[in-house]
Parts: C-alpha cells; structure tokens; sequence
C-alpha cells in the first residue's frame, strides 16, 4: 500500500516466497538509492497473526456468526479488521489524564475546551477501525474523569449534578460514539 506523504510502506503477497522475493527486491533498490530497511520494524507475518502499522494492529479475523437475513451490510470477504494499538490508546488516555488531573485549577468548561480537540483527532483517526466498543468504554471513562475532577472523587455524585446529557449537550464534550460514521449519520 502507498500512502501519501508517508515513508511507510505495506508488501501483500500472496505466499511466503513471493514475500521473501519482494523483500529481497525492495532491499536492492533502496540500497541502490542509498537507503536501508530498518531491520527490527521490517518483516514477513501472515495477515492471520496480525501487525501493526500506522497506529492500527491489522488482523484477519474468524468472521461473523450472524445468518444473512440479520446483516445490515455485505460482510467484509476476507474478514480483516483493524483497531488501535494498545500503545495508542495508553497514549491518549494519558493525554486525557494529564488535562484532567483533580488539583488542575481549571473550570469544567475550560478542561472540556482544551480536551475536545485531542478527542476530537484521535476519534477521526480511528474512527473507520473496529473501535464500537473500544469507543464507548473510552467514553464513559471521560465522563468519569471530568466527574472526578469536579467532585474530587471516583465514586461522586458527578452524575447527579452534571448528567452526561449536560456534558454533551450544554457544555459541548465531543462523543465518540458520534464520530463513528454509520453512528453519527443516523442521529
């Protein structure tokens, strides 16, 4: 695959030896260019065993178990998905953490405006991935986090006082869930 701008670059061959052939090939001109394979990030795997790539762990899974009749959508043939790598997720939940820490002296509108953004472009990035689920626990944890720093507490009354509906509605948190694209088209 060839991105646009990038220096990354993704070989998909058929078998093990067109693989190594491509390889072998890819070294020969880069070296020809005067460049080198970074030898711990290049390497041959099969799609099942999954890799990780520009943020995304991709992988091919077992399919879906759903009859035809219940499918809203035609099933992806060769049942590959992609989600975020833990490292990218551990990433943005410390950006989060930092911008909501309890003895930050900032109101909860504040916090909401400098931590929208970094919601906002993580959610795009990986909004297309398998993230349903990963989304919506991500979700609830900001609500939390923002309840704990109002309250100064874990276990508050943050949900009583400022519901999530206030939070999305009045004070304009970004939702995640929203951004996904068939999520966010229907509301």
């Amino acid at each position: 695959m060839k991105f646009p701008g990038a220096t990354h670059r993704v070989i998909l061959c058929r078998t093990k030896v067109e693989a190594q052939k491509a390889l072998k090939e890819a070294r020969e001109i880069l070296e020809s260019l005067g460049l080198t394979l970074h030898p711990e990030k290049t390497r041959i795997t099969h799609i099942s065993w999954g890799f990780e790539f520009l943020g995304y762990k991709l992988k091919q899974g077992k399919g879906t178990k759903l009859p035809k009749h219940k499918l809203k959508k035609t099933p992806n043939p060769l049942n590959f998905y992609a989600i975020p790598t833990e490292k990218s997720i551990k990433r943005f939940m410390d950006q989060i953490r930092a911008k909501t820490k309890r003895r930050i002296p900032l109101t909860l509108v504040e916090i909401i405006d400098e931590i929208n953004p970094i919601i906002r472009g993580w959610g795009n990035y990986y909004r297309k991935a398998h993230v349903r689920r990963l989304f919506n626990r991500l979700r609830v944890w900001i609500v939390h986090r923002l309840w704990s720093h109002q309250y100064k507490r874990w276990r508050n009354m943050g949900w009583k006082k400022c519901p999530e509906r206030v939070l999305y509605g009045y004070y304009g948190l970004v939702n995640l869930i929203q951004l996904i694209p068939d999520i966010g088209q229907k509301s």
